[in-house]
């Protein structure tokens, strides 16, 4: 039996700050062992944070559509919703005073034809249910995994912003040679 689909929710309402220090993720060193030299990079930090909030629009909107199609399972996995239920009565034997007029002999009256139609739907709406409920359970958590994945990477941003904020607030350039601005160019 699968595990129930999760509930889910977007973690932020407003993202961390890039001026906020990076959390590192546990098992994570600090260390610059064995980073490569990227060479030069552009970082537009407004449009990182422009993406990031499209991002988290987009992941609110998602989880939404998740949460009602969740609730959506959640009532078709009820009893009775892929066949009838089955009648309560069980389908009683011949009894040739249960005929109605004009019936053959040893045929079942309309009421007892109608309960054991209703009692086969029920079992193969019943058997069904025990296929496409589980199905459905699976499907609901490969979305959600997909939705945590996606405010992983939402996180990632964010932290990447961090990253380079504290790296530029960090960052000390070298006084010019011989000690002098140049002339004509404010720094």
């Amino acid at each position: 039996m699968p595990e129930p689909a999760p509930n889910m929710r977007v973690g932020w309402e407003t993202p961390p700050s890039f001026n906020d220090e990076p959390n590192s993720p546990p098992g994570e060193s600090n260390s610059d062992a064995g980073v490569v030299d990227s060479g030069p990079f552009r970082f537009d930090a407004p449009v990182v944070r422009e993406t990031e909030g499209v991002l988290l629009a987009q992941s609110r909107n998602a989880i939404a559509d998740y949460e009602a199609l969740r609730s959506k399972v959640a009532g078709i996995g009820a009893e009775g919703f892929w066949g009838p239920k089955k009648p309560e009565a069980p389908v009683a034997a011949y009894n040739p005073s249960n005929q109605s007029p004009g019936a053959s002999f040893g045929a079942p009256s309309m009421e007892e034809q109608e309960k054991i139609d209703l009692r086969l739907l029920s079992e193969i709406g019943a058997e069904f249910a025990g296929h496409i409920n589980p199905v459905m359970q699976d499907a609901l958590n490969m979305v959600s995994n997909s939705l945590e994945l996606l405010g992983n990477y939402i996180g990632m941003v964010n932290a990447s912003g961090q990253v380079y904020s504290r790296i530029d607030r960090s960052m000390h350039f070298p006084e010019p040679p011989g000690g002098m601005m140049p002339q004509g160019r404010a720094i």
